[in-house]
């Protein structure tokens, strides 16, 4: 089978880069000085960059700048949190629709999709419940979650890679639902945007139903050449990795291990990645596009 291509920089980074910086400004009271400054060490950066490198590579610098220049580890905790507690008060509503689904695995597999929408790109404007009732009955437009099915049945060890917060908690909702007992949930290691940490996962409860552990780097996606040597040989040894979001996907694309990719398509680079439209649902196994 053919194996997804690896996934590079392009110009239409460029402009996202900047508008996540200026959705960033817009929600930070800081003085115009440092705004100011933010914008040329970003815009310095985006000017001597390498466009063969995966943008979670693009995505790590640019928020080592903003963090450096707001003197604040974590610009995006107050919003995580808000996430965490709003998609924790659906949780029990959820659980219920999914225990009395005539396919519990597939409702819940749908739900944990619906919840990559949780997201703070620049042109990125999401309805969570429009979202969720979207979950229900949309085509994914590529489907391998039976063959995610049967090799869940037969894994020894599954490591499942978080992506964001507030999604963490459809995360455990399907890894309740799947009830594998041998399940590592791997999360960023430190701030990045409202990618999930182990304090994200410890506030939603995931350390009760998986081992939370760090992938030892604080890029908005999985970058094997950085990732800690502990948190390596965990991936090496997996026997399948479910990987949650765009910024792992980005990351991974290409990578030959077992991997199920659980995304929502959500820019156009992706999508076009994959193949298939912005907006769609995806459950994809990087050795079987």
């Amino acid at each position: 089978m053919e194996t997804l291509q690896e996934f590079k920089v392009t110009y239409d980074c460029i402009p996202c880069a900047i508008g996540s910086l200026i959705k960033l400004l817009n929600i930070n009271s800081i003085n115009t000085a440092k705004k100011d400054e933010a914008m040329r060490g970003l815009l310095r950066y985006l000017s001597e960059m390498d466009y063969q490198q995966p943008p979670p590579e693009l995505g790590q610098e640019m928020h080592r700048i903003i963090r450096d220049i707001f003197g604040n580890p974590d610009p995006y905790k107050q919003i995580k949190t808000e996430f965490n507690q709003l998609m924790l008060s659906e949780y029990d509503k959820l659980r219920q629709e999914v225990e009395a689904a005539t396919d519990a695995f597939n409702m819940a597999l749908r739900f944990a999709i619906a919840g990559n929408i949780i997201d703070f790109g620049p042109n990125h404007h999401f309805d969570i419940n429009e979202t969720i009732e979207q979950a229900r009955s949309v085509e994914l437009a590529i489907d391998h979650s039976e063959m995610l099915r049967s090799e869940i049945d037969s894994a020894g060890v599954i490591l499942y890679l978080g992506d964001n917060a507030g999604e963490i908690v459809m995360d455990r909702l399907f890894l309740e639902t799947i009830n594998h007992p041998n399940v590592y949930f791997a999360v960023r290691g430190g701030p990045v945007i409202n990618d999930v940490t182990i304090d994200d996962a410890q506030d939603v409860g995931m350390d009760k139903i998986a081992t939370v552990v760090s992938n030892g780097q604080n890029a908005p996606g999985i970058l094997l050449k950085t990732i800690s040597e502990e948190f390596r040989k965990l991936f090496e040894r997996a026997d399948l990795i479910i990987s949650k979001g765009q910024g792992n996907y980005e990351g991974l694309a290409n990578c030959q291990k077992n991997i199920y990719f659980l995304l929502m398509a959500k820019c156009e680079h992706v999508a076009a990645h994959i193949g298939v439209n912005r907006g769609d649902f995806v459950v994809i196994n990087n050795l079987h596009k």
